[in-house]
């Protein structure tokens, strides 16, 4: 009976990884039946356009924030909270353009003298009509695919994805199992420390379960929590021998979610023309002033302007721009996390909205319109 489970699951690792090899054929087909070249310039999208073009919901929702910032409408108050300015700042000078409606959405749900988290004001400004406009706005300028022409492509990943979800969270149960197994009393004799320590390790598996969550990631820390509680109970309680198979099948899941973010992870909807498009405008460098800083914030993110932010070895910025970059700081790790919502699910692996292979367009020249 164990083995053919084993066998079967081994099998299902196999199936998994070619369905997701398989995607990424078709995806790669998709996009290249499409259009190749933007219908547009670069500098003829808004940078709310050309934020959920780069990264989604959350960095358009994070543009709207650099705008409210940069109008002197919101500051940071550490640890991902941000909070109306007691005082609006001396000298100030707004914006050289209409509020965008992200913006004015945003500025709606301040109030004064109460902080409130900047990813919840995000996806409060992001879960809308506005949203859903911005994204038929760019299917109808060719920079993303159209839904169904990769509904067949995602069906197939989705299903790849649960059944390689579901195997994962099967590797951390069967850690618990393996521990509680290794307190029974056998045939040969165990020191009477590790019952107890494996109690104790039952008792906290659920917190180590959330630190595995917190380094490796969801799926990944749970899988890696039980190969490490199925090792353990192996090394040090006379289990059968067939639950040597336990580590050995967690490393073939290892394997499989390599494929996976290898492949691309949660294939996004941008086209060959909305990968030219982004080359283009991160060619053309940042531009002075406000909107220039709205535009960096756009191509880049919250996570990479934190890493680049004034002070930190980087060549000189724009002014706002730098003050962007420390708005981003001080607003700390809680803002900036990948997107896996309205847009196509941008990076729900893990990365920035970035695809690997298959039309990634690094160096294009200018694009001009005749």
């Amino acid at each position: 009976m164990v083995p053919a489970v084993v066998l079967g699951t081994v099998m299902l690792h196999v199936l998994t990884a070619l369905c997701l090899l398989l995607s990424r054929w078709g995806y790669a087909r998709a996009r290249s039946a499409g259009p190749r070249l933007p219908a547009v310039d670069a500098d003829e999208l808004e940078p709310t356009d050309l934020g959920m073009l780069a990264g989604g919901r959350t960095r358009l929702g994070e543009v709207a924030l650099a705008e409210l910032y940069l109008s002197a409408k919101v500051i940071a108050r550490g640890n991902g909270a941000v909070s109306p300015p007691e005082q609006p700042p001396s000298g100030t000078a707004p914006l050289p353009r209409p509020p965008s409606p992200f913006g004015r959405i945003m500025g709606a749900s301040l109030e004064p003298g109460r902080c409130i988290p900047a990813e919840r004001l995000v996806e409060s400004a992001t879960r809308g009509d506005a949203t859903t406009a911005v994204l038929w706005r760019l299917r109808r300028l060719g920079l993303f695919s159209a839904p169904e022409s990769l509904r067949r492509v995602r069906r197939l990943r989705r299903a790849a994805w649960a059944v390689h979800a579901g195997v994962g969270a099967g590797a951390a149960v069967l850690g618990a199992v393996l521990l509680l197994a290794g307190m029974r009393p056998g045939p040969d004799p165990v020191h009477a420390l590790f019952p107890a320590a494996f109690a104790l390790l039952l008792m906290a598996y659920p917190f180590l379960l959330h630190v595995a969550r917190r380094l490796l990631g969801g799926l990944p820390g749970a899988v890696a929590c039980g190969a490490g509680a199925a090792a353990l109970a192996l090394a040090a309680a006379p289990l059968p021998r067939v639950a040597v198979a336990a580590p050995v099948l967690c490393g073939c899941w290892f394997g499989v979610h390599w494929v996976y973010r290898a492949t691309g992870g949660r294939l996004g909807p941008r086209t060959l023309a909305g990968d030219a498009l982004l080359a283009e405008a991160r060619a053309a460098g940042a531009a002075p002033g406000p909107v220039g800083a709205l535009r960096t914030t756009a191509l880049e993110g919250f996570p990479e302007l934190r890493r680049r932010c004034p002070g930190n070895g980087a060549p000189p910025r724009p002014r706002e721009e730098a003050l962007v970059r420390s708005f981003a700081v001080a607003c700390g790790r809680g803002l900036g996390r990948v997107d896996t919502g309205l847009g196509g699910d941008f990076a729900g692996d893990g990365g920035r909205g970035m695809w690997r292979g298959d039309g990634d367009a690094l160096k294009v020249e200018r694009h001009r319109r005749w």
